[in-house]
């Protein structure tokens, strides 16, 4: 008998229970992988397929947009007004078990499909702000508030037309009004619920203000944005760049993080785009990527002086991509399919 390889399973997580040939329980579904229930299933010559189980992080994921879904649905529709506290108790735990795993690539892939990406935005955002905040020395109560300010950062789109939140073509100038109206339909709904600070109401206003002015709603500057909304903000375009829509494909990490370096002097606050792009970029090291030139790579080490063209190595190859012209498409696990390039003002 040709022996299976079911290694590439292991700490995944069973969809569904496993039976033997003869019809008896082998494994239960949420079963964890490893080692030993792999040999079990090559006793019983039982195969896995990619259906039968899901990456961790694609669990808690999955359960985590279906609690914020809720949450969204019971403050738009007024059944309840959900609470800080409440909040706090039933998502966090799961915010921060995804910022808990060294391998944020696996937590940013998971988080970037098209498949309910209201929720999945709102999640990577929340995500996103809690680890930048973190990285800039924010205290727990602070990480917290914060992670939930960017988790109801886009609840003023539920007020939105769906034929304006997902046209494909550029929008009209009236349909751009009306979609810059999110920010303050968000304000109106946060700052009534329980226990919410009016800095995290702020950041649904606020989060796309923009230092030099040029933001809406209202063309906030410098020091009229709150510190929330600042971090928000850049985790927020940084997740919808890096994001499959129903209207476009992600575009390629390094044109994100180039284009959000660029614009530290005028759209964004210059000190944490730096500790957003060095702290991920160090998490990143050893993860797979995918260069430009369909090359499957592992992120080596980061240069201090170029922090978006690491060195990488392929093969037992290595190269500089700071004098390459390779440049990193994608995180992996990685497809060539990801890789396009488009840009949706209505977006950002």
């Amino acid at each position: 008998m040709i022996p299976i390889d079911n290694t590439t399973f292991i700490g995944r997580r069973l969809n569904n229970n496993i039976y033997s040939r003869q019809g008896s329980l082998l494994l239960p579904k949420s079963t964890i992988l490893n080692d030993h229930n792999l040999d079990l299933l090559q006793q019983h010559g039982v195969n896995l397929w990619d259906a039968d189980t899901q990456l961790i992080t694609e669990f808690i994921i999955d359960e985590t947009i279906s609690e914020v879904q809720s949450i969204y649905e019971k403050i738009h529709h007024s059944t309840e007004k959900p609470s800080n506290q409440m909040i706090r108790q039933k998502v966090m735990p799961k915010i921060q078990e995804l910022c808990s795993n060294y391998n944020i690539s696996n937590v940013l892939l998971g988080l970037r499909k098209k498949d309910h990406y209201t929720y999945r935005h709102c999640i990577g955002v929340s995500v996103l702000s809690y680890l930048i905040g973190k990285w800039l020395g924010l205290h727990d109560i602070e990480l917290n508030d914060l992670a939930i300010a960017g988790l109801l950062h886009d609840l003023g789109k539920q007020r939105i037309s769906h034929s304006i939140l997902n046209k494909a073509g550029k929008l009209s100038s009236d349909e751009y009004a009306e979609m810059k109206l999110h920010t303050v339909f968000g304000y109106e709904m946060i700052i009534k619920l329980p226990n919410i600070t009016d800095q995290q109401a702020l950041v649904a206003l606020q989060h796309h203000e923009r230092e030099d002015g040029s933001g809406y709603p209202y063309g906030k500057s410098s020091e009229e944005i709150a510190y929330f909304s600042k971090i928000v903000a850049v985790a927020d375009v940084f997740h919808t760049m890096v994001s499959e829509r129903i209207y476009k494909k992600s575009i390629p990490l390094y044109k994100v993080l180039q284009e959000i370096y660029q614009r530290a002097f005028g759209l964004f606050d210059p000190v944490i785009v730096q500790c957003f792009i060095i702290n991920l970029m160090n998490r990143m090291i050893g993860d797979s990527v995918l260069l430009s030139d369909g090359k499957v790579a592992r992120i080596v080490m980061i240069h201090p002086d170029d922090l978006i063209n690491p060195l990488v190595e392929s093969e037992g190859q290595y190269y500089d991509l700071r004098w390459s012209k390779n440049r990193i498409m994608d995180f992996g696990p990685v497809t060539k399919n990801n890789t396009g390039l488009a840009y949706c003002d209505k977006s950002i």
